[in-house]
Formats: C-alpha cells, structure tokens, sequence
C-alpha cells in the first residue's frame, strides 16, 4: 500500500490530526516549509497549501501569532500580502534554527542508524527522511497531499520529481537519481515504488515507526529479527558427500571476499531438511543464518512484495558482514493463492536481483518447476534434498533424541529408521511429541508413523523389505555361485559399474542376496519398488526414475529395484506412450550408470528384450532342494525334518519364516507334522519347481 491514510474530496479541507510531538519531524517540516516558501509566489495554490499548514501546526512549529496571515486570510483560499508573506518566511526560518539548535530527534536518530547501515548518500536520506515524516507527522501529511490535490492527483506519497525538489531543495536530477529502479533507496529495500509512482516505505520499518520503537543497539537486530541456530551437526548431512564440502567452500569464500550474486538453492520435498542444512551449513562456515521475508510487520503471513522488500533490506543491511540470508518456500513468489487474480511476475526482476545481491542467500524450494531453468542456471550451487537412507535417519534419530532428550537406544534407533522411511522434520516432530509426554522409542514409532502416512496422503507406511532378515547363503537355491560372485565382486579394486537381473518365484531370497552383496561391497542400500516410482501423472515416472539413480550416484550407494517387470515390460506390449518412455528412461540410465545396481522380478518373460542387454550378470532364483528345505525346518523349528517334507518340492526361505510367526500367533504345536502341515498348506497351488541356467 501506498503511504497515504485516506482519501478526500477536492476542496474539502479537514483539520489535520494533531499528533503528539516527536522531536525531529518538527523540525523536518519546518525545512521543507521553508525550501517550498522560498520556491513558490505568494499566490500560488500551493502558498495557501503552505499557511493552512503553517495555521493548524502553529503550535507543534513555535510560531507566533503574528507571524500568521490575516483571520481573513489563513484558509489559503485567499492569498496573503506580501508583507504578510514575507514575515511568514522569516519566523518560519528562525522556528527552524531554534529547533536545529536543540539536537537531533527521533527522526534523525533513525535516518542515522539506517544511513550508516545501507550507505544512503545525503539525497537518498533526505528523501527517506521525508517519507517518515508523512508516517509520522499529520501536518506533513496534510501538506503533501494539499499539494498534491494542487497538481490533480490522489493523497499519495509519489514519485513526483518537481514537489520533491521544492521540498527538499535538491537538484531533481539527483532526486530521480534515488529514486531510480537501480538506486540507492530501491536497492535498499527501504523504499519500493509501484508501477503507478506510488512511494511505500519497508512495511516492517512502517511497523517500528508506528511503534516509536526506540533504536537501541545495531538498528540490523531491529529490522532483521533473530538468527536461526543449527540444530544438527556437520556430519548429520554427511550422507550428501561432496556436494556439502562444495557448498561449505563456496559459502566460506563468500562470506569472507564479501562476494556478491551468491546463491545457492536447496530443493526437494517438503521434510527433506532443506532449512535445517541450510542453518547447519551457515554454523559450519562461521556465518550468521537470517531467515527473511517469513512474516509481515504484523507477524502474519507475507505478502511476495513483503518479502522481496524484505529481501532487499536485508541484503543492503548485512553487506560485508559474516551473515547469510535464508529465504524459504522460494516457489511462493511465482504462485497466485487461490482466491487471488492471476499476475505476471517479472522475472528479468528477479534475475537482476539474484545476480546483484550483496549478501550470499540460501533459498529452498519444494517445486523446482515454478522456479524455472533461467533462475536455476543462475545459481551458485543447486543441490538436491533426498529422503536419506537407513543408515543416515538411524544416525539422524539417535542425534535428534539426544537434542530431545528421548531415551533411545542404538538398536531402538535402526529399527525405526527401518520401519519409518520419514524425512528428518517427521522425526523431530515425532520425538519433540514423544518428550512431551513422556513417551519411549515405542511412542515415538507410534506418533512418526501417523505423521508420514498423513503426510503421504493417507498411504500406509510400508517399510524397506528384508532389512531384519539374517542372510544364510545355504537356503538359497540359484544357477550360480552366488557367494563367489560375491567374493568377486567385493574384491580391492573390483569394478562398480556391475548391473545384475535376480529373477525367480517370490520368497527365494533375491532382495536378501541383493542386500547381502551390498554388505559385501561396503555399500548403503538405496532400495525402490516399483510403487515407489510409478506416478499418474505423465512424465513424473521418468523423473522418478532418474532421481533414484541420481541419488544412488550422489550417495555411492547399491541401487536395488523391486518388482522391476513393472519399469522394464516389454515396449512391444505397450498400449499407452508412457509406458514406452517409462522404458527408455530406464534403459538410458542403466547403460551408463556408474555404480552397482541389481534388479529383482517374479515376471522374467515380461521384460522387454532390451533390459537384457543391459545387465553385465543374470542369475535364477528356484525352490529350496530337499537338502536345503531339511537344512531349513531344523534351523526355523530347531526340530529334526520329517520324511515328507520331500514332498514339498516349491519350499522358499520365506515359507519358513511366515510359518514360525503363524505358529506363534495362534500358539500351535511346535512337532515336526504340525510344522509340515502349515508349510504344506503355503505350497499349495504352486507349479513344480523349474531350472534355467544361468547366463553372464
């Protein structure tokens, strides 16, 4: 909003609100009394402007009464004599040089700090000075917009060069100077100017002003508020690898050179930990965090030219200072809210605005869409905020419970980073909850598991398969040596760039030796299923896809697609374009993939033909041999193995992991028969077992 209070009919004259005396602004508005008297003739609209308002603040001004036109005359209808007039610039000068004689004020005290701290040349500051006493003084008001009713326009602090000029007697070169889209006022953020001319001040020092808040200290603690503190260490980001160290190198040369154009964009999903790397970050290289734009002056939700002028201010008033700004939700200056009309934004705006800004700013964002590739191309340094493995959320969620003071055991921790695949920010909430009520690791899975399938839409909360499973090379039945090739593969100086097909009837132990030759390479697990990937929106699978092995490559870790028939079927089936791009998708990144990567499936005979020149190795899972399925009732039951149980012949490890928690759900026998009978009872209506030989 412009600075103005309301609205007046032409002609219409009201007594101007008598404002309490704020030393300064008094004697702000005696200078320009007396720049626009020397300016103008007695019988110009403008000179009754000017005794209207030297009547009605005659005694904030120190005037006498003779010093004052006429009765007849002080309307300003009429104009004064000149001798009348010539006395009202007299006593207006000596009122000014008995209120310069007494100090600064208020005002001054203000104009001063921000001076100091944005840099505002003396014509910059006086125009400031003046947009404060039209806050701040009823008389100035009134007078500005008597003189802008002079000149047929609204009462409205504008950009009007000539009255400028008369008011403040600077050149008007200088004036429109300062006021420029690339001058000091504009680029300080304290003063914005609308496509209209209209003036408005920094709401968030509109709000200080209002206040007659004192300036006490560094005015920056004033109009920045409160640093954000880290809340995590350094090396709880350490699964981001090198792109971390870069961003600590690039923020550290900033923050000392004092650089300018220095951005660096966080994006990702909601809950990924994008602010607090970004306060963990700034700790790290010695700065100080300012978030900006996160409130109004009133402490409620911003409107986009609150936080840009928030922005601006900010980056003048912390220019070579050791700080860092943070500006959150960066996609919410391209959006339109729901009940509001569409708007252009000018991007060429915001460009400028990233490439000349003084301090170094971290921006986040959710939607890298909205942002679009000429705001990302002028970025420092993007980084990508993943959902972190199980090894980084167990560290997470043992860091976070300290902080929290939840009591939560090492083992407590990797259970739940298991069973809760949650993004950092669920875990805070999850444990913050827990403290509060007191609760252990149990409540805390309890309350982290309401919140992701909330967040997830109401999608229940499925964990990684095979994590609590111990793999026993000797109850898995495959066309090759699998524990060799694992011996092979993790060897010193073995090649990375392998890409394996585990193909077999479910429950033979494809996930388990997947995860087990991760073990084996001293790799994390990044593991996906089809679900995890596959979107109803067009084009978001593909992106998916290249996520997943993007993070793989970002974290070095051992890639593991589930259910993969359902990203690799065959392209001469394919009904829907998609589903072909789906395909190629894949291809593409499993050709040129660096790092391992397995893939597992039920369904061989549906990959399309291609997927299977990608894999260096492919290997068949089948059912347990009688040797194996006795091998595996007397290790589940500790029981010896019955005559008939080599009648089973479609045995999987997994049968016999399902039957000794059913036997213990409905309290059954533990004898050999009962036993049988349950595993009997999961083979039925398989087919017989079959071989194909295993192929490199």
């Amino acid at each position: 909003m412009p600075l103005a209070r309301s609205r007046r009919p032409a002609h219409h004259r009201v007594p101007a609100p008598r404002p309490s005396r704020v030393k300064g602004d008094m004697r702000r508005l005696l200078d320009m009394l007396c720049a626009l008297h020397g300016s103008i003739h007695r019988g110009a609209r403008d000179a009754g402007s000017l005794v209207r308002c030297a009547v009605q603040a005659q005694p904030d001004l120190g005037l006498p009464d003779k010093a004052l036109p006429a009765l007849s005359r002080r309307d300003g209808d009429t104009p004064p004599t000149a001798t009348e007039w010539k006395r009202l610039g007299h006593a207006l000068e000596e009122a000014r040089d008995t209120q310069a004689g007494q100090g600064g004020g208020y005002l001054d005290a203000w104009l001063s700090e921000l001076r100091r701290a944005t840099g505002l040349d003396d014509v910059a500051t006086d125009i400031l000075g003046l947009a404060m006493c039209y806050r701040l003084n009823g008389h100035f008001e009134q007078l500005w917009d008597d003189l802008c009713e002079n000149r047929s326009r609204g009462p409205f602090l504008c950009e009007d060069i000539s009255l400028l000029h008369m008011l403040l007697g600077r050149p008007e070169v200088e004036i429109a100077a300062a006021l420029a889209p690339e001058g000091q006022l504009r680029m300080s953020g304290l003063m914005s100017v609308d496509e209209d001319g209209d003036i408005t001040l920094l709401p968030r020092l509109m709000a200080l002003m209002n206040r007659r808040a004192r300036v006490v200290g560094d005015i920056r603690s004033l109009l920045l508020g409160q640093p954000r503190a880290a809340t995590l260490p350094w090396d709880a980001f350490a699964h981001m690898g090198e792109q971390a160290e870069i961003a600590a190198k690039i923020l550290t040369a900033a923050v000392r050179d004092h650089a300018s154009g220095i951005n660096i964009l966080l994006y990702g999903p909601p809950g990924t930990g994008k602010t607090e790397f970004a306060a963990t970050l700034a700790a790290h290289v010695g700065a100080t965090l300012y978030p900006v734009g996160e409130a109004d002056s009133s402490g409620d939700e911003p409107s986009r030219h609150e936080r840009l002028a928030d922005l601006r201010c900010s980056t003048r008033l912390l220019r070579n200072t050791s700080s860092v700004l943070l500006f959150d939700e960066a996609e919410d200056l391209f959006t339109t809210g729901l009940f509001e009309a569409p708007q252009s934004y000018s991007r060429v705006f915001f460009h400028r605005l990233l490439e000349q800004g003084g301090t170094p700013v971290i921006w986040t964002a959710n939607d890298l869409d909205m942002l679009g590739p000429a705001i990302a191309r002028r970025m420092a340094l993007c980084i990508e905020m993943r959902q972190p493995g199980v090894a980084v959320r167990t560290r997470l969620w043992q860091d976070m419970a300290r902080e929290e003071k939840v009591p939560l055991t090492p083992d407590a921790a990797a259970t739940l980073a298991r069973a809760i695949p949650a993004p950092p920010a669920i875990l805070r909430n999850a444990l913050r909850s827990a403290r509060l009520a007191g609760g252990d690791s149990s409540m805390v899975c309890t309350i982290a598991t309401g919140i992701t399938q909330a967040a997830s839409a109401g999608r229940v909360v499925v964990p990684p398969a095979g994590g609590d499973t111990r793999y026993d090379a000797g109850l898995v039945n495959a066309d090759c040596d699998l524990a060799a090739l694992a011996t092979r593969l993790s060897r010193p100086g073995a090649p990375q760039a392998v890409s394996l097909l585990l193909s077999g009837p479910p429950g033979t132990g494809k996930s388990a030796y997947a995860r087990y030759l991760a073990d084996m390479m001293e790799l994390p697990v990044l593991q996906k299923r089809a679900s995890d990937l596959l979107d109803k929106y067009v084009g978001q699978s593909e992106q998916q896809i290249a996520a997943a092995f993007a993070e793989a490559r970002d974290t070095g870790s051992f890639l593991i697609f589930d259910e993969v028939d359902s990203l690799l079927g065959d392209r001469r089936a394919a009904e829907r374009n998609w589903e072909v791009s789906q395909v190629n998708e894949m291809l593409t990144w499993m050709e040129s993939h660096p790092l391992p990567f397995v893939c597992t499936t039920n369904l061989a005979a549906r990959l399309d033909p291609a997927s299977m020149r990608r894999f260096l190795l492919r290997a068949r899972f089948d059912y347990l041999t009688a040797p194996q399925a006795r091998h595996a009732f007397e290790r589940f039951f500790d029981l010896p193995a019955p005559e008939g149980l080599n009648r089973l012949r479609t045995l999987t490890p997994s049968d016999f992991a399902l039957v000794v928690r059913r036997r213990a759900l409905l309290d059954t026998p533990a004898t050999p028969q009962a036993m049988l009978d349950l595993l009997a009872a999961e083979c039925q209506g398989r087919e017989g077992s079959q071989t194909i030989g295993f192929s490199m």
